[in-house]
């Protein structure tokens, strides 16, 4: 039986870094890479040519960086898209903004040497197959407006810029007693996203959890805990009980898990097996699930922050509320 594959448009201005990622990529054989782009403008005619599933894209390019792309090809013809580039943290506001004009996803590149490499791969593996499930047509059409604060004038980016906004990828989790930090996730499709509060003392928690169990992935689980409902939880209480909570003092708030629009490889049911794990996972260990938003077919953002004890989302067409 012929494998349905994910076709990926890479754009990067290193072709040294284009040749890598494509050999890499389609180790997986559910991946396909149908293209490749050294800057914004030829990627934007790549898109029209090949019409790819995911793009991996980078954010300091000549002619049009990557913010610049995104902000001319979304409203056209949005297409999942994950942000690589050594520009972007959680903590920055180029990934905020590459997240506002409608990427899903981002990873920052690494700085070692072929084993960070080989974890980039892994890591780009289990991305561009959730990132291929993401539902994006509500970004078709959307006014766009840019950022005050960045020169699209120009293809230099402000590498310095922070945000109180702490963005978390997929695969992430973040725990703060720190009142002006906003923990968000973007677009939360078949990943749940889990947030826990600590009222003695305060301590707010959010995960954007992408897999229900380590079992198959243990060394991945190491690295990465938040992937996976089993060893994110375990790792965010154990932080929180480091930071002074007690077990018996955390609630537990659930969104995502939704029905997406294709199924790929281990990846059909997705949603509702994220679920159902979170949700074991809390129980076993005494946490108290107090509300839940979870299923149906829409991707929500969501985000928490310390002094409130609501898990907030936003959806284009449903607007804002709260858990």
């Amino acid at each position: 039986m012929s494998i349905q594959k994910i076709k990926v448009l890479l754009v990067d201005d290193q072709p040294l870094v284009l040749q890598i990622l494509s050999k890499g990529l389609e180790q997986d054989p559910f991946i396909q890479v149908v293209g490749t782009a050294t800057d914004g403008i030829i990627a934007l005619s790549k898109v029209k040519l090949l019409n790819p599933d995911v793009i991996v894209l980078d954010m300091e390019m000549p002619n049009m960086n990557g913010l610049q792309f995104l902000h001319k090809q979304m409203p056209l013809n949005p297409i999942p898209t994950i942000v690589l580039s050594s520009v972007t943290s959680k903590d920055s506001q180029i990934t905020l903004d590459a997240f506002d004009a409608g990427a899903v996803d981002f990873i920052s590149k690494p700085a070692g040497g072929p084993n960070a490499l080989f974890d980039l791969l892994k890591q780009l593996w289990v991305k561009v197959k959730v990132a291929a499930t993401k539902d994006v047509s509500y970004l078709k059409n959307k006014v766009v407006i840019q950022p005050k604060h960045q020169a699209y004038s120009s293809v230099v980016l402000d590498r310095n810029s922070k945000t109180d906004q702490v963005i978390l990828g997929m695969g992430i989790f973040e725990v703060t007693n720190d009142p002006t930090k906003i923990l968000k996730i973007f677009a939360l499709g078949s990943c749940i996203g889990l947030a826990l509060f600590c009222r003695k003392p305060e301590v707010v928690a959010l995960a954007h959890i992408v897999l229900p169990t380590s079992t198959n992935d243990l060394e991945k689980a190491k690295l990465v805990p938040g992937y996976f409902a089993d060893t994110a939880i375990k790792s965010i209480l154990d932080k929180m009980q480091n930071m002074g909570c007690n077990i018996k003092d955390i609630n537990a708030k659930l969104a995502g898990g939704a029905v997406t629009r294709v199924a790929i490889g281990d990846f059909f049911g997705i949603g509702q097996r994220n679920h159902l794990a979170s949700k074991a996972g809390l129980l076993k260990n005494g946490i108290k699930i107090v509300a839940e938003e979870v299923g149906g077919d829409i991707s929500r953002t969501v985000f928490v922050q310390l002094g409130s004890d609501k898990f907030n989302l936003h959806h284009p067409e449903k607007g804002h509320w709260s858990i």
